[in-house]
């Protein structure tokens, strides 16, 4: 396949994204990361990490701690979307490099609970029966923010629950700004890759 992933495409990516403070505390690398994996275009995935770590580069102010919490995010956001693309094709969820891990816990946990309502207990339970750490996996790592949901779930053609995901994402603290580029950031790479979207893709 073609190199989608050029510098051109890359920036038009990034100007999609609503400007933020400071570079890290934008997602738009993550959300372009998870999608070209998810699209079956992993190769990509260095040169969105190249790029975002030039681009930090360029500041008059940057740290080491930035370019570790830049990884981080895109490293994290990779391996949640591998539970909805698969792993062959990857190395949420999106953590938060300020919260302990009983922090990250707890959003999980408080996620779990609203997706899943009155179940959520029995099915935790299900999970914990099966395999104490699949249990775990779900909770602390599975069950977060939604961008790299929103992003694998759009390259992979897997639609049906998205508007949900789009609405919940704006409920845990996302601008309805940010969600809509990053759906857009996901589409885009989607439509590049080739990705057969049979329906039209839901927005917010």
């Amino acid at each position: 396949m073609t190199d989608i992933a050029t510098p051109e495409f890359l920036k038009e990516l990034q100007s999609l994204y609503p400007a933020t403070a400071k570079y890290v505390d934008g997602d738009w690398f993550l959300a372009a990361a998870v999608a070209f994996s998810s699209s079956n275009c992993p190769e990509a995935v260095p040169r969105v990490l190249r790029y975002t770590l030039d681009d930090l580069d360029k500041l008059s102010v940057t740290s080491y701690e930035d370019r570790k919490l830049l990884v981080r995010k895109m490293r994290d956001g990779i391996f949640k979307s591998g539970m909805l693309s698969g792993c062959p094709k990857v190395h949420e969820p999106y953590s938060d490099s300020t919260r302990s891990n009983e922090e990250d816990a707890a959003v999980g946990q408080a996620y779990f609970n609203s997706t899943f309502g009155d179940s959520a207990t029995k099915i935790q339970s299900v999970l914990r029966s099966i395999y104490p750490d699949l249990e775990h996996f779900t909770m602390s790592i599975g069950c977060g923010r939604h961008f790299a949901t929103i992003s694998a779930m759009i390259a992979n053609a897997t639609l049906s629950r998205l508007e949900w995901h789009l609405t919940r994402a704006v409920d845990y603290g996302a601008t309805v700004e940010e969600v809509r580029a990053v759906r857009e950031i996901a589409l885009r790479i989607a439509i590049k890759a080739g990705v057969p979207l049979k329906i039209e893709v839901p927005n917010i």
